[in-house]
């Protein structure tokens, strides 16, 4: 599709300039029976009408050279959008393809596409406007080619042969009726995909650390979950201040909190080849045993809401022993005492998990381990240009709630998938996990169920067997589209992103037209572009002709009220 764009510009541009052989060879193309553009400007499958007023399809011969063929006209998708080839349209509204500043102008359709726009017709306009890179898709027209959702029939066309329908043997509102009927499934198409996964409890964190994103999820995967998390890197990557910046959003969100009473609702420690039992399991309190006789433990890792655990690799095993009650029976033994926990969030941190101990059941316990890596080289540069030391970041991080994370469904045929790649490398008490852990990531990281088990697969096991599962999930075929999907987010202008979604989409048509993708699988790319696109920083324009729309809506809908424009 891009290559007939740059052909069909090149084309406009050489036709400026008038020569002898330009005109004869014009002339031979009005006289033949097909049409007079040649086949090799537009996309497999267009159709349109020829100089003797059949329809001609463009096909692909078996050297891959495109030709002009009959149209087999028993084909319902032919039957539905011929009657539109060559009438006049108004243009009403903002749509695939055609930007706002286009509404109210009558063109002329002079091909379509059944499948130009995914699984949806687009309709070539004579003479398209050329794209402007300044304005960008939202301000004209594309590649020439606009959504059935965009017009209403002016004045069908008239024919010149009786072999083919007259202007009288059309319906206009039969025909106006029929892109009704296309808007409408349009529609009801775009309301049937889920929204936008919204958490009601947000952390809006503040941080002075770049290239932290995911452990700031992370941490929120920890805490929706209730899970403990590992945090597993060299010295120097800022892993105890990660979890320091996300404790100041969620304990201190409106910022007058005192020092000494968010510092109360943490307990950390630093852990050594000395460090004793006793820092977890607690002290008698001595004021109380002398002055009223009263033993009691004072045990400051019960009454903490976020606890932390440096350097957990060199703790003893006294230690160790006493962190599994407290991680997970929530209860800190001592003896005869049995003292309830009240944490929120439990992490750890360690520089390394030691080779010798990697099949320890401690290590297991961890559900949620992730590897922090340093900030590469071209991240570092960023930071500098941003003001190094004095860098700021303000990053929002959702936090669903039991009742959101229930709302994510995921088919128990994917988890089998899961139990494939997973059953070996998991004990019972992980694998019993794995649903409500997809769950919350779908949730947090906004991704579709599949790309959440894959995920989890990472987080739980490694990157080995989360690759492995991602074969098993999805075809060479999905995995390539998918990657190309990932890729809008380095997409830094609107003619970019534009770019990457028409490539994106001429793969669909294509594994689509093969059988090589599925209805499920087409709906789970458009479902991930759907969430990249819809906060993408290069569609400020396509958000507000958006607005635009919803104004215009509104003034159509209340006639007596104000112009606002």
């Amino acid at each position: 599709m891009l290559a007939a764009q740059a052909l069909r510009r090149r084309s406009v541009q050489t036709s400026s300039s008038p020569s002898n052989t330009s005109s004869m060879s014009s002339s031979n193309r009005s006289s033949r029976p097909s049409p007079s553009d040649s086949a090799t400007l537009y996309p497999v499958g267009t159709y349109m009408r020829g100089n003797d007023g059949s329809i001609y399809e463009v096909m692909e011969t078996n050297s891959g050279v495109k030709r002009w063929k009959a149209a087999d006209l028993s084909k319902p998708t032919v039957q539905r959008h011929v009657p539109y080839l060559d009438s006049d349209v108004t243009i009403v509204k903002q749509g695939s393809g055609i930007g706002d500043n286009h509404i109210g102008e009558k063109v002329k359709l002079k091909a379509f596409h059944p499948t130009h726009y995914s699984r949806n017709p687009g309709f070539l306009v004579h003479e398209p406007a050329p794209f402007n890179s300044n304005q960008g898709n939202r301000k004209g027209l594309y590649d020439g080619f606009m959504g059935a959702d965009s017009f209403d029939l002016t004045k069908p066309p008239v024919y010149p042969t009786t072999t083919t329908p007259t202007y009288d043997q059309f319906d206009v509102e039969k025909l106006n009726q029929q892109i009704s009927n296309i808007k409408q499934k349009t529609m009801s198409k775009k309301q049937s995909l889920p929204a936008k996964k919204t958490a009601q409890e947000v952390r809006t964190i503040n941080t002075s650390l770049i290239n932290k994103d995911e452990v700031f999820r992370m941490l929120a995967l920890a805490e929706a979950t209730g899970l403990p998390c590992l945090l597993v890197g060299e010295p120097g990557v800022a892993k105890t201040k990660t979890v320091i910046d996300y404790a100041k959003a969620w304990l201190n969100k409106d910022g007058t909190m005192a020092p000494q009473d968010f510092m109360n609702k943490i307990y950390m420690l630093e852990t050594d080849e000395g460090t004793k039992a006793s820092e977890i399991k607690g002290m008698p309190d001595l004021g109380k045993l002398f002055t009223n006789n009263v033993y009691e433990l004072a045990a400051p890792i019960a009454d903490a809401e976020i606890v932390i655990i440096n350097e957990v690799d060199k703790a003893s095993s006294a230690i160790r022993n006493a962190m599994l009650g407290v991680m997970n029976e929530r209860f800190l033994f001592n003896g005869k005492h049995k003292i309830p926990c009240k944490w929120k969030l439990f992490i750890a941190t360690c520089n390394e998990i030691p080779k010798e101990e990697a099949d320890s059941p401690f290590w297991d316990r961890f559900m949620l381990k992730m590897t922090v890596n340093r900030v590469s080289a071209g991240e570092m540069v960023k930071y500098y240009k941003q003001g190094a030391r004095s860098y700021k970041e303000v990053i929002n991080v959702p936090v669903p709630t039991p009742q959101e994370i229930e709302s994510v469904s995921i088919p128990v045929k994917k988890l089998e998938k899961y139990l494939e790649v997973g059953y070996t490398n998991s004990s019972d008490r992980t694998l019993t996990f794995v649903p409500k852990l997809a769950q919350a990531v779908s949730y947090i990281w906004d991704i579709s169920v599949d790309k959440a088990l894959v995920k989890t697969a990472q987080i739980m096991i490694g990157q080995t067997a989360s690759s492995e599962l991602q074969n098993k999930l999805m075809s060479p075929e999905l995995k390539a589209i998918m990657s190309k999907v990932d890729m809008l987010h380095s997409q830094t202008t609107n003619e970019q992103l534009e770019l990457a979604i028409a490539e994106i989409e001429a793969l669909i048509n294509s594994y689509t037209s093969r059988g090589i993708l599925d209805s499920d699988q087409v709906q789970e790319v458009e479902l991930s572009m759907q969430y990249i696109l819809s906060s993408h920083p290069a569609r400020k324009d396509y958000q507000s002709a958006e607005e635009f729309d919803n104004i215009l809506e509104e003034a159509v809908a209340t006639p007596d009220a104000t112009n606002p424009f």
